[in-house]
């Protein structure tokens, strides 16, 4: 296992994985071949019922295991984990930005991630930062910034916003009655104004739609995720220190958020070829002999 941990490992990931010991993985976080493309190295076909039911072994109880897909074949895999007593927990949109399939009838611009645990864990409340968060939404910065204004000339309101930069404290509003959410009875009867001050400050709790643009000119992998997408989907199942696995690395995008977050990891890559420009890749970024070769 010590010779796994923290580097890429070039090889089936079927053959590789029987060297991790059982329940001794927090989290994997990876994108299998899709299994629609015809006569393409990318979608090189796997054992599906081996590779779930070693990935189960690995997996601490109340681990997770994060999964790309789309088509048949993805919901194939929910149904299988499913079967496995694996608990589903959350779906995420990956809003891409782009189109990667230009020639389709429709302009597919993302991919669904599923989020499942094998046992009872919790996915960790994460706060993005406030302007990363809406990104390019100018008209959303524009509806806060109108709630804000508006809040702010009323005194209770200027009040309450000045207590809570002074002394972290959220006024409420005696004279507003509660709201419901459907599903659960959560109050809201904190100053509008001082929601959105707590979302400039601490930022804002992650969505289930992540909008990560990819850098097209520095890909070295055609199905690459952006590194920074990663970063915010091991915040979600993981804390820092945990051991994460990655089976089908194709570009080393999961070992490099692992790094940047202070998290473990070991990854497979079974094509020499993306397996060698992924090691370039991740030896430029930090100028370090951290990852090494391994045949």
């Amino acid at each position: 296992m010590n010779a796994l941990l923290n580097t890429i490992t070039q090889g089936d990931c079927l053959d590789l994985i029987k060297q991790i010991p059982d329940s001794s993985i927090d989290s994997i976080i990876t994108d299998p071949p899709y299994l629609y493309l015809k006569n393409q190295k990318l979608d090189r076909p796997f054992d599906e019922n081996l590779f779930f039911s070693e990935a189960k072994r690995v997996l601490k109880r109340n681990g997770f295991i994060v999964l790309f897909g789309r088509g048949t074949s993805f919901y194939r895999w929910n149904c299988m984990l499913a079967n496995l007593g694996f608990t589903f927990k959350e779906e995420i949109i990956w809003n891409k930005s782009y189109c990667s399939s230009p020639l389709m009838n429709i302009s597919r611009v993302h991919e669904t991630i599923s989020i499942h645990t094998r046992g009872k864990g919790i996915i960790n409340k994460v706060k993005i930062p406030y302007l990363e968060m809406k990104g390019n939404d100018i008209d959303g910065i524009c509806v806060d910034l109108k709630r804000f204004l508006s809040g702010v000339k009323n005194t209770k309101s200027l009040n309450a916003v000045l207590s809570f930069l002074e002394n972290n404290k959220k006024t409420l509003e005696k004279e507003r009655l509660p709201c419901y959410n459907i599903t659960q009875k959560i109050t809201k009867n904190v100053d509008k104004s001082v929601s959105i001050m707590e979302a400039i400050k601490y930022g804002m709790n992650e969505k289930s739609i992540i909008k990560q643009p990819r850098d097209h000119y520095k890909t070295i992998h055609p199905t690459q995720k952006p590194v920074r997408l990663l970063e915010r989907l091991l915040a979600l199942v993981t804390n820092v220190g945990d051991l994460v696995l990655d089976p089908f690395s194709g570009s080393g995008s999961t070992a490099l958020a692992c790094r940047n977050t202070g998290r473990n990891f070991v990854a497979f890559e079974i094509d020499k070829e993306y397996y060698d420009l992924s090691i370039k890749s991740l030896k430029k970024e930090y100028q370090t002999s951290f990852f090494y070769e391994k045949y």
